[in-house]
């Protein structure tokens, strides 16, 4: 008797269980009901009906809820590979579940095509190495703690009370800041206190002995600086630099980076660091604009610019530091955008007048925007990379690519790795070594000195820092040095550098820019009127006179006024029409 009460238990505990899953399931063929007739609305205003069709079979199937999200990730990776096309620009999905490293569970500005990269060429690797994003991919990192969300390709970031555009360089970093409604774009002044007075503050960041954050920027070189005299730096973490240490390379989320004392940092913690700081920053600076009215970083949309050869796992590296330094928040990913260099640098040029270029003028209209049809390239000079972007203009003042984004790692800084050559050279490696360590912030100001003489053609003055010059009087005389040197001349505590040296400086970035440049217009279906130079690099006269001379005959070679703020203003711009570039190749 009992055993047959026990079994009658048992069958109404089954019975039971077994209309709870009845119910569940009606519950699922409802929820996925609801989903295809939203999937099916979203379709009508979709160009393509390809990508319907593979929905469409699936529909005498109910999977689980986790074969959705497993079939949703699939799916939106392998359209991903197919085209970019119609694609808003580095918007962030909703978050996958997954336990491995899967591809790139966000929207990418325009690069959204992991098989697919931009056309680069690396003059320090072999072409072996050149496939860095499958590597990447294939190497599997630890278990991604990132809030990064994706959503529905459809899905817009809602308005934001001000746009931020970070332009996190190689050689130096800003931002900029737009209030919603306001054309006005704003950028503070970095350095005043030592007397710089720039409107970017060197990539340079310092830890503690304990790894926490101390400076950035000017700060964290005087501090290492005053602690080197103390002998207390090899305690510290410094990197300065740092950005192409994600070219070229397998990324991990442990992925470790190197200081000035030789001891290593993850690199995740130094570029999410770096971000937090222009992040803290901004809105302290935002706050001042606005009579005691406080921001927080959910008031903003926050567009972080990336070079465009630039590896998929490179890009979602930076978007991962991007939510650890706080930018973003998990309940809202989309307020965080990625898009490219060229990109950024195009908006902002499209929109410039007639008098926003140093010279030259437009010859059809009062901007590029207002003329439907006008192809444009854009060539953004970086101190790390040139990128190439070709648009051309359609209806509403929006942009279609014509050519996929290309460039190379021969940007500005390949000029000064050349100068810190040639004054090795001089001085002698042992003379040149001692300066370099131990007194860093008068070597970041010979650079940033040189970096000004660059924007000059001919003959320039260097001034040599007080201590290279003492450290090089212990083994003989300063003029010793020159002796017999027909590119420089010692010249009361100057370097006088001949313009023919300067231009030879010169000739390893000119030849990358010209091989890039001469690929994309040697194809006869684009029609380009404009070529737009742009960044810091492009107010070298050697760079901006050589493209006038090599292709201003064809093409109407323009440089904006204000150059090197190109890509961090049309960050903001980016911000506020996120979908301006409506088609990509």
């Amino acid at each position: 008797m009992r055993a047959t009460f026990l079994k009658g238990l048992e069958n109404e505990k089954c019975n039971t269980e077994l209309e709870d899953l009845r119910e569940e399931n009606r519950n699922l063929k409802s929820e996925n009901s609801k989903l295809r007739s939203r999937l099916q609305d979203s379709q009508n205003e979709l160009p393509s009906t390809e990508d319907r069709s593979g929905l469409q079979d699936s529909n005498n199937e109910l999977p689980s809820p986790k074969e959705r999200m497993s079939k949703a990730v699939d799916h939106t990776l392998e359209s991903s590979e197919e085209s970019r096309e119609s694609e808003p620009p580095a918007v962030l999905k909703k978050p996958v579940n997954k336990k491995h490293w899967v591809k790139l569970p966000f929207q990418l500005s325009s690069t959204d095509n992991d098989g697919q990269q931009p056309q680069e060429m690396n003059a320090d690797e072999p072409k072996s190495s050149r496939k860095q994003s499958e590597d990447v991919i294939k190497s599997p990192l630890k278990q991604c703690t990132s809030p990064a969300k994706a959503f529905s390709a459809c899905t817009q970031p809602k308005e934001s009370l001000v746009s931020i555009g970070i332009d996190f360089g190689t050689a130096f970093t800003g931002y900029s800041f737009g209030f919603k409604g306001a054309k006005q774009i704003r950028q503070p002044k970095w350095g005043e206190e030592y007397g710089m007075n720039t409107p970017k503050t060197p990539t340079c960041i310092l830890f503690d002995e304990d790894k926490k954050f101390l400076k950035f920027g000017y700060d964290a070189i005087m501090t290492y600086t005053r602690q080197t005299r103390r002998n207390e730096a090899k305690k510290l973490f410094l990197f300065d630099d740092f950005k192409m240490e994600l070219y070229g390379k397998v990324l991990h989320r442990d992925s470790m980076m190197t200081a000035k004392n030789g001891k290593k940092m993850r690199a995740m913690k130094v570029f999410s660091e770096s971000l937090k700081f222009m992040k803290d920053h901004a809105l302290d600076m935002i706050g001042k604009h606005t009579a005691g009215v406080s921001y927080s970083a959910s008031d903003a949309t926050w567009v972080l610019t990336v070079p465009a050869i630039w590896s998929s796992a490179a890009k979602q590296f930076m978007t991962e530091a991007a939510i650890e330094a706080g930018l973003v928040t998990e309940s809202e990913p989309e307020r965080l955008i990625v898009a490219l260099e060229p990109e950024a640098a195009s908006v902002w040029c499209k929109q410039l007048p007639k008098d926003g270029f140093m010279e030259g003028h437009l010859t059809e209209a009062v901007t590029i925007e207002q003329v439907p049809g006008t192809q444009y390239m854009v060539v953004d000079c970086g101190g790390g990379t040139i990128d190439i972007t070709v648009h051309e203009v359609v209806e509403g003042g929006r942009l279609k690519e014509l050519h996929r984004v290309s460039g190379n790692n021969l940007g500005g800084q390949t000029v000064d790795k050349n100068f810190i050559a040639f004054l090795r050279e001089i001085f002698s490696e042992k003379v040149f070594d001692g300066f370099e360590k131990n007194y860093p912030s008068e070597l970041k100001r010979l650079m940033y000195d040189f970096s000004m003489c660059k924007r000059y053609e001919g003959e320039v003055l260097v001034q040599c820092p007080y201590n290279l010059q003492e450290l090089a009087r212990n083994a003989k005389d300063i003029e010793d040095y020159f002796e017999g040197n027909s590119d420089a001349e010692w010249e009361s505590g100057s370097i006088l550098l001949s313009g023919t040296k300067l231009r030879a400086l010169h000739d390893d970035c000119i030849m990358g820019i010209e091989n890039l440049m001469e690929e994309i217009l040697e194809k006869s279906n684009l029609s380009i009127r404009y070529i737009l130079l742009v960044g810091g690099f492009a107010l070298s006269p050697y760079v901006n006179g050589f493209v006038k001379e090599k292709f201003g005959s064809k093409y109407k070679v323009l440089c904006p006024v204000d150059a090197a703020m190109a890509v961090v203003n049309g960050a903001v711009m980016f911000g506020r029409m996120p979908n301006v570039v409506e088609s990509r190749i």
